[in-house]
């Protein structure tokens, strides 16, 4: 009887060596490794369930095959849709050029030179805008976003992609299994479907797909592309902001894209037809050379796309080396804000060496569990000097950083691990005064509607809070 009563004791240990070996056997951060081995050793059965289903950054073998094999040819396609714009990293300034040198060793995509760049913070203006260039699209457009989204203006931009369609256009949609899973679900996809249009659900999920491949590996990313001639991309999902989570009780969600015209359009098309390829195979790849834009105004930038297909850790690296640039001014906004232990030491170092580091995160976000999180931080942060302010106008999702009016990093990336770590994201570092200070005139325009954290108040919180927050932060790294 006694050996029965022990069975369920010896079983968890058993699966817990297992488990522990088995995380212990990877190469991951001590702060991932350690949350895993807790929870393993805390949650019976749960612990190893959650672990074999999102323990680790498993793509699947079919996936992992075809990024194996497009690799080298992907590199090659992004060398030579470059060459003719390539700029000197040296050319980027004292700030930008060891981040430059970095993101090119890093992405294998070099700074080019001759774009013309605009920036759109207004949601129906952006949505009657990419509405408008899907019209004017004659040859071919893509649409990659994490989120489609029915309703509003975003019903008009189906028509438009239905329209391009039927007239002959190449149209591909892409769209991630569970940011889109309603819009799926709801059968939005079949007039697109109906008329001709490419449409390609990004690691879909679903129970079976578990068993093979990690379920929350996202694409979170935000690509349009047209006629290879202009391009898009921000924080912006294909989502109405008057339609879309209008109980969640955040308020509208507040975006920002970038509309770029230039040689760099080819290439975030290049960068969007792999995304397809290896989703959906070699039937999908975009055969014909792409049309090299001509220059259309002077910003120099860089596209820089990451994933868990990538080098490890490697959007971290650019991040930090972009803070640990900074000399004067370090600005950034971002929803979610859970940037694990180095991050959050550069910018507290920052502050220390004396640079006006300001930190602009919504009032509320959609996840209470990342809310907790971030607020883990803020204590050290404000000790050392470092400026918060909670914004009030809605959900702040506009993802941004601006360092001493040299260097901009613009794009999809949260000041979070998933989107460090695990979501396939991209970001433009975009080495411009003019548009630095484009962003600096938005973040002005946010701030009005921002109140700033005082670091004495904030201590006077309750005791049970802290607890909260700091349990949160122990499981930021499994978030």
């Amino acid at each position: 009887m006694r050996l029965l009563a022990l069975l369920p004791l010896l079983a968890h240990l058993a699966v817990f060596l297992a488990v522990t070996l088995r995380i212990l056997s990877r190469r991951q951060s001590p702060g991932v490794a350690t949350a895993w081995i807790l929870l393993v050793l805390l949650v019976p059965l749960a612990g190893p369930v959650l672990y074999v289903m999102i323990g680790e950054r498993r793509l699947g073998r079919r996936w992992i095959e075809r990024a194996e094999a497009e690799r080298t040819t992907l590199s090659r396609r992004y060398a030579r849709l470059a060459a003719d714009a390539t700029l000197d990293p040296a050319a980027t300034g004292a700030i930008g050029e060891p981040v430059a040198r970095l993101a090119q060793s890093l992405a294998a995509i070099p700074v080019m030179r001759g774009h013309a760049i605009e920036l759109m913070s207004d949601g129906e203006r952006i949505l009657r805008a990419l509405i408008a260039d899907v019209d004017a699209c004659r040859e071919r457009c893509s649409l990659e976003f994490y989120i489609w989204h029915e309703g509003g203006l975003v019903d008009e931009l189906i028509d438009a992609l239905v329209r391009a369609a039927r007239r002959g256009v190449r149209v591909v949609a892409l769209m991630d299994g569970l940011g889109s899973r309603p819009f799926l679900q709801r059968g939005h996809d079949r007039p697109l479907r109906d008329a001709g249009v490419q449409v390609v659900v990004v690691l879909p999920a679903s129970a079976l797909r578990m068993v093979v491949a990690r379920a929350d590996l996202r694409d979170h990313r935000k690509i349009a592309v047209f006629d290879d001639q202009v391009a898009w991309t921000g924080s912006f999902n294909l989502a109405d902001p008057r339609h879309f989570k209008r109980h969640a009780g955040v308020g509208q969600w507040i975006d920002a894209m970038v509309r770029v015209q230039g040689p760099a359009a080819s290439l975030l098309g290049a960068i969007s037809n792999a995304m397809a390829v290896l989703q959906g195979g070699s039937g999908l790849r975009d055969e014909r050379e792409a049309e090299h834009a001509p220059p259309a105004g002077p910003v120099a930038l860089q596209a820089y796309p990451s994933g868990p297909g990538f080098a490890y850790h490697h959007v971290e690296s650019m991040i930090l080396t972009a803070i640990y640039a900074a000399r004067r001014e370090l600005v950034l906004t971002t929803p979610y804000f859970a940037p694990g232990e180095s991050v959050a030491t550069a910018l507290r170092s920052a502050a220390r060496r004396g640079v006006d580091v300001v930190l602009i995160l919504p009032w509320q976000c959609d996840s209470r569990m990342v809310q907790f999180a971030s607020a883990s931080y803020f204590d050290e942060l404000l000790a050392a000097g470092v400026r918060i302010q909670r914004f009030h106008g809605g959900l702040l999702h506009t993802k941004l950083m601006v360092v001493d009016r040299e260097l901009s990093v613009f794009g999809t990336v949260n000041f979070d691990l998933r989107s460090f770590h695990l979501n396939f994201e991209l970001s433009m570092l975009i080495y411009d005064r003019c548009f630095a200070d484009e962003l600096l005139e938005l973040v002005r325009l946010y701030l009005q509607d921002c109140e700033p954290m005082d670091l004495h108040a904030w201590r006077a919180r309750p005791a049970w809070r802290r607890v909260v927050e700091n349990a949160a932060q122990l499981a930021s790294p499994l978030l």
